[in-house]
């Protein structure tokens, strides 16, 4: 009896940090950055699409991102996508630097429980 409630003590400890539960801020954020770079280096405008804002959206959101598609490298963004992000979260706003190219990083805002992209790839201090 007491085996057992020592196992089942000690996987409600261990279970927390297997990835069961909430995500956290980050672990959305990072979420939402890696798909909408992997969404663009495989053209799936449709998903890179629903990783943004409304705002950032604008009107015809995949027809104008085909449009972009042709000028971005898909290995950068995926190699993007595999490297490491440094999240900056300020209440309902964040930022996600990516680590090429250097200075390079997302904008992102709160929308309900979920982070989308406001403004992308910009690079500056």
């Amino acid at each position: 009896m007491r085996l057992g409630l020592l196992v089942l003590v000690l996987l409600a400890v261990a279970v927390p940090g297997c990835g069961v539960g909430k995500a956290t801020d980050e672990e959305k954020i990072s979420k939402t950055a890696t798909t909408y770079l992997r969404a663009l280096a495989d053209g799936d405008t449709a998903t890179a699409c629903a990783q943004l804002t409304s705002r950032a959206k604008g009107e015809g959101c995949a027809a104008a991102m085909k449009e972009r598609l042709s000028r971005l490298d898909s290995d950068a963004l995926k190699s993007a996508a595999d490297d490491s992000i440094d999240i900056d979260i300020d209440v309902n706003r964040a930022t996600a630097g990516l680590a090429e190219p250097e200075g390079a990083r997302f904008l992102l805002a709160r929308v309900g429980g979920e982070w989308r992209i406001d403004s992308g790839y910009t690079v500056g201090p």
